[in-house]
């Protein structure tokens, strides 16, 4: 098109960059001023903000607690049932010290025979004394008759040959008791399964929590910002679009969140692992806690779960209520 310019009404041809450039700038839309980023469909205030954050912090630091103390049980169950398992305690009776004493010297003899012995151990009843002063005071354990005791490790065959070893062990010396665990491994097995069972159910329950929040916290945030969604709408956005943007909000929202209760577990698991630490007598009985690979590995797993977890959510909910509303 041309112009009509000046007193004489001379045509003016339009200069070719002025129209290429508008062009360029009507095809390129309105989008966000140079050097600013793209804006969240939900804002960063509100139901999306930082108390979301905080809420899923503390969400992921309780599931990653729960997952260790799932990890832990089955770690010190399976410790305690393998040393039980691979050995047999004798225990030497008597009426008096010098008995005992003599007792165990006549039974370690039969031992050191037996085909079926791999090696032995043998605690005097002065040693196996010292092994209660924990519990009952420096000192208090010599008047007392504590049996001696006698550790075995066992072949294969031995340990299904158990009553021919008793019986051997009987002949050679009275007054002996042969014990191979089996109750307390077996109540031991029962007591971590129920733990467990326990640890697990507490996880699960964590995360349909961290759900209901990411779908509570989605319809909010769509109701704060129904004016949005409407003008998206009518403009012709798709119910999967706007499902997306909020999919894209909340993983990264779950993400944060997970990460800070992540490093909060770690501290307190730290912490706990310091003050249990065994001593002494304690080692043989209670187990340490590793905080290794095998411990610090599987919680790296609760941000993703719980990333994944509140993203779905929110995008089943959206589409949900879209579908709903629109």
């Amino acid at each position: 098109m041309s112009s009509v310019s000046g007193i004489g009404g001379a045509i003016e041809e339009p200069k070719r960059e002025g129209l290429v450039a508008d062009r360029r700038a009507s095809a390129a839309g309105p989008g966000p001023a140079p050097g600013r980023g793209r804006s969240p469909l939900l804002p960063e205030t509100g139901s999306s903000g930082a108390p979301l954050t905080a809420v899923i912090a503390v969400i992921s630091s309780l599931a990653c607690i729960a997952l260790a103390a799932f990890i832990l049980t089955a770690s010190a169950a399976e410790n305690w049932t393998a040393d039980l398992n691979a050995s047999v305690t004798v225990q030497v009776k008597g009426a008096d010290v010098a008995e005992i004493e003599q007792r165990a010297g006549r039974a370690a003899e039969a031992l050191k025979s037996a085909p079926e012995v791999i090696s032995f151990k043998l605690i005097p009843s002065a040693e196996a004394g010292k092994l209660l002063e924990p519990w009952l005071g420096k000192g208090n354990t010599g008047s007392l008759n504590v049996p001696a005791l006698i550790e075995l490790k066992l072949t294969d065959d031995g340990r299904r040959n158990l009553p021919a070893l008793a019986e051997k062990l009987s002949a050679a010396s009275p007054g002996l008791v042969l014990d191979d665990h089996g109750d307390w491994n077996a109540r031991l097995s029962s007591a971590a399964r129920s733990g467990q069972a326990l640890a697990f159910a507490i996880f699960a329950l964590i995360l349909g929590a961290a759900c209901a929040i990411a779908m509570f916290a989605s319809r909010a945030g769509l109701a704060a910002n129904a004016e949005v969604v409407s003008l998206l709408h009518l403009v012709g956005a798709t119910d999967h679009y706007i499902a997306g943007e909020v999919q894209r909000r909340y993983t990264i929202i779950g993400l944060r969140g997970s990460l800070i209760g992540l490093v909060i577990a770690y501290f307190f698991v730290g912490l706990f692992a310091l003050a249990t630490r065994p001593r002494a007598a304690e080692e043989t009985l209670v187990p340490g806690i590793d905080f290794g690979y095998g411990l610090v590995l599987p919680m790296l797993l609760v941000p993703i779960a719980i990333c994944l977890v509140t993203a779905i959510s929110a995008r089943l909910t959206v589409l949900r209520t879209l579908g709903e509303t629109y």
